[in-house]
């Protein structure tokens, strides 16, 4: 046999190994350049960006107490809603209060207003920045009047209030008072913290603590007012229980101390806190203090503003709550009168009775000091007269005693 005859098919399998080689290279590279097209579509491709977060999210406003008629008018609406506290009031959203109506309305960083009755405004802003947490407030009063108070210092935002004729921004921790004519006339008065009122016909005017500005109806502001101080109040102590054995006879004093600079005072007197229905609401008051005669049982609130001679009315103090109550008759204070006598017209008592009584001569109260001793200079005609003091114990017993007037020349 020929040596092609014993090898017949070594060529054929040289050809099967090339081409066997060959089909495996041909699968590698391919694989490779699908990997490389891979990572350059994933390199280079169209990116989408990523979405932009919201600069600003609405955030709401609820109330906070609700007294009386108080209503709600969504935005876009036309129908009167009653107010409830679960409520969240948006964007151009009116609130309006009526006559014995009253509203505190709060932000999300705490910033509170105090709708008075008889007020409509309008909430114009609520957001907060997701990033900063920045809170923008905002509200307008069309006509009324609102107390407010701004959140403290260490929350950062902004809050601005706007009548038909000025815009107010409230620095943090202000607290303050804007009052809004139907005509548009507006008073800002700023009690503690700071503020500017930017006027319709442009007017910038700074406030500080206990500054205050009236606007006209045209948007003129008028001179930067002093806003006289905050009366402290003094008697009834805060939270005082207070029994009479009949209290259509009883007589509640209420004290305060002088304001420098007053020619007058502001007393109201209501069953809540709100003062949305007040009991009393005394102006142009002018002694420190005021007589309540023949209250019923049950809790009563009151607080002071102090008037100088402008008319310029000043921050109200915070309110005070005393209880009257039905007391059964307890012993009679000892009543003793040591001196009564008049000099010209001036008459001195003095004497001595149970502390903490309440003391009258012929119906004027005089005053007990906290060891019980009264040494009292009044003014009074009638020499020789017989007078009646009468002690009403903190018992509710009671002790008269007449005494007849000595005139000394």
């Amino acid at each position: 046999m020929t040596p092609d005859e014993r090898t017949p098919h070594r060529g054929g399998e040289d050809r099967i190994e090339w081409f066997t080689v060959t089909y495996r290279s041909i699968a590698i590279a391919g694989f490779a350049i699908l990997l490389v097209a891979a990572l350059g579509w994933f390199l280079y491709r169209p990116r989408t960006p990523p979405p932009t977060p919201a600069s600003e999210v609405e955030t709401g406003v609820r109330f906070a107490t609700i007294e009386g008629s108080v209503q709600v008018k969504r935005s876009g609406t036309l129908e009167w809603l009653a107010a409830t506290r679960v409520m969240i009031l948006r964007q151009n959203d009116l609130v309006k209060t009526g006559s014995g109506g009253a509203a505190e309305i709060r932000f999300a960083d705490g910033t509170v207003f105090a709708v008075r009755p008889d007020s409509l405004i309008t909430i114009e802003e609520s957001t907060q920045n997701p990033i900063s947490r920045q809170q923008k407030n905002a509200l307008s009063i069309q006509s009324g009047e609102a107390n407010f108070q701004t959140a403290g210092r260490g929350v950062p935002g902004s809050t601005t209030i706007s009548t038909p004729t000025v815009r107010t921004t409230a620095e943090r921790d202000t607290a303050g008072n804007i009052q809004v004519a139907d005509s548009g006339a507006t008073g800002v008065r700023i009690f503690r913290g700071a503020g500017e009122a930017q006027t319709r016909s442009g007017q910038r005017i700074t406030l500080a603590t206990n500054e205050g500005v009236k606007v006209d109806a045209g948007g003129a502001a008028g001179q930067k007012l002093a806003l006289p101080t905050v009366p402290q109040l003094t008697a009834p102590s805060n939270l005082a229980e207070i029994a009479y054995p009949d209290l259509s006879q009883g007589i509640t004093l209420l004290l305060w101390g002088a304001v420098s600079g007053s020619t007058g005072y502001r007393v109201v007197i209501d069953f809540t806190p709100t003062f949305a229905r007040p009991l009393y609401d005394r102006q142009g008051h002018r002694p420190t203090q005021m007589e309540l005669r023949g209250l019923d049982p049950g809790s009563y609130y009151w607080k002071v503003a102090a008037v100088d001679a402008n008319g310029v009315e000043g921050s109200f103090s915070a309110p005070w709550r005393f209880t009257l109550s039905k007391a059964p008759a307890g012993e009679p204070p000892p009543l003793s009168v040591d001196s009564l006598e008049l000099k010209g017209n001036v008459l001195h008592v003095r004497g001595r009775t149970e502390p903490g009584a309440t003391l009258l001569l012929n119906g004027e109260r005089l005053e007990v000091l906290p060891d019980g001793v009264f040494n009292e200079f009044l003014t009074f005609d009638g020499g020789g007269a017989t007078v009646l003091l009468r002690s009403t114990g903190t018992k509710g017993g009671v002790a008269e005693l007449q005494r007849r007037v000595s005139v000394v020349n």
